[in-house]
C-alpha cells in the first residue's frame, strides 16, 4: 500500500509542471520549479520577518528539497540557519549557515555569531573572528528584515570574536568602529557592549 501512494504521488506531481517538471532533461529543475522555489524563499523571509521562525523553517526545508539555482540554494541555506538560529536552535543553524557562508554576508554573521555561541574550544573564537575580518565588517549591510543586524552590531560581533580569540589589538579597533557607528543610539545593545569591554579592559 506504501508503495501504491508514493506512485500516485509521484503520477501527480509529473502532472503539474509547475509543482515538479519530471520530464525535464537536467534532472527535474525548469522555470516553473525555479518560480515555486523563489516563493518559498520568499515566503519564509516574510516570516522571519514577523516572528513565525518555525513556519519559515519549513518554507525553507521545502524549498532545499526542491530543484533550484546555486543562488537560490545559497538564500535558502541561509534563510534556514536564521530561521533555526531565532527558534532557538543555534547549534542546528550552523551547517546551513556553512553552505552560504562562502557567498553569502548575513550567512557569515550568522555562523560567526553561532560559533561564538557554541566555543566547543577556541578554534570557533577564531574562526568567527577570520570569518568577520575577511568580510571585512566595513561591507556588510542587511538585506533581509527581521534578522536585527546593522553594520555597528557586526562590528561589535567582529570585536567579541577577537577578543575572545586572544586578540585585543583588533577587538579595540572594532569595538570602537561599533562605538562610533551607534553614537546617535544611546542604551542600544552596541552601546552596553561597548560599556562591558569597558570594564573587562579591551577598551582604553
Amino acid at each position: 500500500m506504501h508503495k501504491i501512494k508514493l506512485g500516485i504521488l509521484a503520477l501527480v506531481l509529473c502532472c503539474f509542471p509547475m509543482i515538479q517538471n519530471c520530464g525535464s532533461s537536467n534532472g527535474g529543475g525548469g522555470r516553473g520549479d525555479v518560480i515555486v522555489t523563489d516563493q518559498l524563499i520568499n515566503d519564509g523571509w516574510a516570516n522571519i520577518q514577523v516572528g513565525s521562525y518555525l513556519t519559515a523553517v519549513g518554507n525553507f526545508q521545502q524549498a532545499i528539497g526542491s530543484p533550484m539555482t546555486d543562488a537560490q540554494r545559497i538564500n535558502a541555506n541561509s534563510g534556514l540557519g536564521w530561521a533555526l538560529a531565532k527558534n532557538g536552535k543555534i547549534l542546528e543553524a550552523i551547517p546551513y549557515f556553512e553552505i552560504a557562508a562562502p557567498q553569502d554576508n548575513e550567512a557569515k554573521v550568522g555562523l560567526a555569531g553561532s560559533l561564538v555561541f557554541r566555543h566547543q574550544t577556541t578554534t570557533d573564537y577564531t574562526r568567527a573572528a577570520e570569518l568577520l575580518g575577511n568580510m571585512p565588517p566595513e561591507k556588510f549591510y542587511p538585506v533581509h528584515g527581521g534578522l536585527s543586524l546593522n553594520p555597528a552590531k557586526v562590528h561589535a560581533l567582529t570585536a567579541i570574536a577577537y577578543a575572545f580569540a586572544g586578540d585585543p589589538v583588533n577587538a579595540k579597533i572594532y569595538i570602537n568602529k561599533a562605538a562610533a557607528l551607534d553614537s546617535m543610539m544611546v542604551g542600544t545593545t552596541v552601546d552596553h557592549i561597548d560599556d562591558a569591554f569597558q570594564l573587562l579592559g579591551w577598551k582604553d
